[in-house]
């Protein structure tokens, strides 16, 4: 059996009887670590190909008849009370892998052909029945054809967002209409839980607004946790949501905010503790750090050491903003373009307690076995004694120097390796924004955005960090540039889209919480006519001549440091436009299966910097904070045998092969249903129960009696006082 566990995304030869004879006269505890992988994987393919012999089976039994071989042309609602008295399934358990196995035999017939070859699980085809079910089957078919290819080697979250960006794609039209009706009916749900506690939840929130307040409750979460608080930071957000809804900070900005709750954890902690003295933390949470919070990549206390383990380079080389990448216009008026800069290769996530120095030995670190660095962990500390927030006017420690801090309403911080917690990046193709196509765009962290949305975020982040990422025609990175020219603002006399009215007020924060991603290939920008698009005229212009000279001075693809001498590959950190590089390469965290946008990773070493590893693009990469942990402690030998291609071998001796990542993925060309498509069921009754919204009631009652009202929008003739 093969030992090669790169990612397989094409068909591979189904598995037979034989391959299941070969898995049974092998004992797994007889096999290494590395013969272990590929018996894994063919125990996985035989797996799959069992699912998908009892879903036939299961399809046939709802449909068979005594004494026949002839089946009933489709299920009914009895078909499910077979399958669940002959294998004890409940009747909700059993109608869905019934109705699963129908919509793989008839519906999608080439998902279930992938299930049966081996190559794909039950749970990625249940991905693609759920979030194809509301398509017609004509673009059902065209969604599987470009996803299959590509499933077996993305996490299920990631093949939810590849699904939503190529149905908005074939009918950016019909997707539109589903989100408005989806935010008509938004609202919040306040339920109770068996355990006492409640769930609050905002119920179909428009995208932007939803994201744009996580990014708030991060951001302020991380801000109190810079200030001491060991609280888990699930645990952490919650409490810092609660307290912006309670209205007990209303009229208090972020700041005072932080430093309150902080002050309220070390009063709660030390109650009676006039010398200050410390308090051992408890054996339940001895880290102050959430476990599972978020998924593998962030569990456990956070990499203290530098990003090789090896000591801190602090009197090498200045690490001077030489390399930042060229500025290609005017600042917009409001400030430059970010305050944050690119993120810290060799510092804790901002969602750590920041140690006061005299919390660990030997410089942070004493010696375990081995003579291995052991971080240890800061008891919890009267708010005096704590370690200062990264904004502006917070006390410092008594005695302590000033810190330097960064002011989120001053001149960007341009230092490489600011870590952007609470950040929103927006990944935007350039003819989207120009309105040339509808693709939908991203949102690392949370998925695919509608064109409407990510418009609207665009120009609600006008004061952001502007990259403008130059691909080729595969979409792979050609150049990646910083732009200060913006597209004025939209004018007063139309309609603002939705959020811009809220964006004045956020502007200065948004300088050092935002990044827009604008994707370009070099074709379609030597294509574009500057003046059909006044708006953009500068920023095209300025693009296109910056984009002739690039290609005149270096190829595509070719990194910023490609010309460098060996003393700038000697210094520790990467210079800011070669630390955008690496993140821009990368898009996430390069483990496979892990999403951990790139912009909240660490830049770590391939070879290790303390053992003469360069700072070159070759040999630097992105990183999450729980996988840069298992690089260095749970022996995983990682090489990076051209940029951007790394070969990752584990503790248990798994070979991981992985590519470089597309920066566009490619999209099918639009397909609208020759007749429109009526939108799916979503569960809302036709009338409006509550009793507050009688007249609404009334209102669909009299459209129901008139004529159906035209496409376009008209106004509303209700003109009464509000229903609530």
């Amino acid at each position: 059996m093969s030992i090669d566990q790169g990612v397989r995304v094409g068909r591979e030869a189904e598995p037979d009887a034989t391959l299941v004879a070969a898995l049974e006269g092998v004992s797994p505890g007889a096999l290494t670590g590395e013969a272990l992988g590929s018996y894994v994987r063919d125990c996985w393919r035989v797996h799959n190909r069992a699912t998908a012999t009892l879903f036939d089976a299961l399809h046939h039994l709802g449909r068979a008849e005594a004494d026949t071989c002839v089946r009933r042309p489709e299920l009914d609602e009895f078909s499910r009370d077979e399958a669940s008295a002959l294998l004890g399934w409940s009747s909700t358990m059993a109608a869905r892998r019934l109705n699963l196995a129908d919509d793989l035999l008839v519906r999608l017939p080439e998902v279930g052909e992938a299930l049966h070859a081996g190559w794909l699980d039950e749970t990625k085809a249940r991905t693609v029945s759920e979030w194809t079910a509301d398509l017609s089957e004509d673009h059902a078919h065209e969604v599987c054809q470009v996803v299959l290819p590509e499933a077996p080697g993305l996490p299920v979250r990631a093949l939810q967002e590849r699904i939503e960006s190529v149905i908005g794609a074939v009918d950016p039209g019909w997707a539109e209409r589903r989100r408005k009706r989806a935010e008509s009916r938004a609202q919040v749900l306040l339920s109770a839980n068996p355990s006492g506690t409640a769930t609050l939840s905002f119920v179909d929130a428009p995208a932007p607004d939803g994201i744009a307040s996580q990014a708030r409750i991060d951001a302020l979460a991380a801000a109190v946790r810079a200030l001491g608080v060991l609280t888990p930071i699930k645990q952490l957000r919650l409490q810092v949501g609660m307290r912006l809804l309670d209205g007990s900070t209303a009229g208090v900005d972020d700041r005072s905010i932080a430093i309150q709750m902080a002050a309220e954890y070390h009063a709660a902690t030390n109650p009676d503790d006039p010398d200050g003295g410390t308090h051992d933390a408890g054996p339940d949470d001895p880290t102050g750090d959430d476990p599972d919070d978020g998924g593998p990549d962030d569990s456990g206390p956070d990499d203290s050491g530098p990003d090789d383990s090896g000591p801190d380079d602090d009197h090498g080389p200045d690490d001077d903003d030489r390399g930042e990448a060229p500025d290609l216009g005017d600042e917009p008026e409001g400030g430059s373009s970010a305050s944050g800069g690119p993120v810290d290769p060799d510092s804790d996530p901002v969602d750590t307690p920041t140690p006061a120095p005299d919390v660990t030995e030997r410089g942070g670190s004493e010696a375990g076995e081995g003579g291995a660095a052991r971080r240890v962990i800061p008891s919890p500390r009267p708010a005096a004694e704590q370690g200062v927030l990264d904004l502006l006017g917070l006390p410092p420690r008594p005695g302590a120097p000033e810190p330097e801090l960064l002011d989120p309403h001053g001149p960007p911080d341009r230092t490489p390796g600011r870590l952007r917690q609470g950040s929103v990046e927006l990944r935007i193709r350039l003819s989207t924004a120009l309105g040339l196509d509808q693709h939908p765009a991203t949102v690392p962290g949370y998925g695919t955005v509608l064109p409407h949305d990510a418009l609207a975020m665009l120009h609600a982040h006008r004061h952001g960090e502007w990259r403008v990422v130059l691909t080729d025609h595969d979409g792979r990175l050609a150049h990646v540039l910083l732009t200060r020219r913006r597209p004025p603002p939209p004018s007063t006399r139309h309609p603002r889209p939705r959020g811009e009215h809220r964006t004045r007020g956020r502007q200065r924060s948004q300088r050092a919480a935002s990044i827009v991603e604008l994707q370009v290939p070099t074709t379609l920008l030597a294509a574009l006519d500057p003046d059909r698009h006044p708006g953009w005229a500068p920023l095209i212009r300025e693009l296109q001549t910056r984009a002739r000279d690039l290609a005149a001075t270096s190829g595509p693809g070719r990194p910023p440091d490609a010309d460098d001498d060996l003393d700038q590959w000697s210094r520790r950190r990467p210079g800011a436009e070669l630390d955008r590089w690496i993140r821009v390469r990368d898009r996430c965290c390069v483990v496979p299966g892990c999403r951990r946008p790139a912009h909240r990773a660490e830049i770590d070493h391939t070879r290790d910097h303390a053992y003469g590893g360069p700072t070159a693009s070759w040999n630097l990469g992105a990183w999450c904070t729980h996988h840069h942990r298992a690089k260095h402690r749970a022996g995983w030998c990682v090489s990076q045998p051209a940029a951007g291609r790394f070969v990752i071998r584990t503790r248990a001796g798994v070979t991981h092969v992985t590519a470089p990542k597309r920066v566009i993925d490619p999209l099918p060309d639009p397909r609208p249903a020759a007749r429109p498509r009526p939108l799916p069921p979503d569960g809302w009754p036709e009338d409006v129960t509550d009793d507050e919204d009688d007249h609404l009631r009334g209102l669909r009652a009299e459209r129901r009696r008139t004529t159906p009202p035209p496409l376009s929008p008209t106004p509303s003739r209700y003109d009464g006082p509000p229903p609530f």
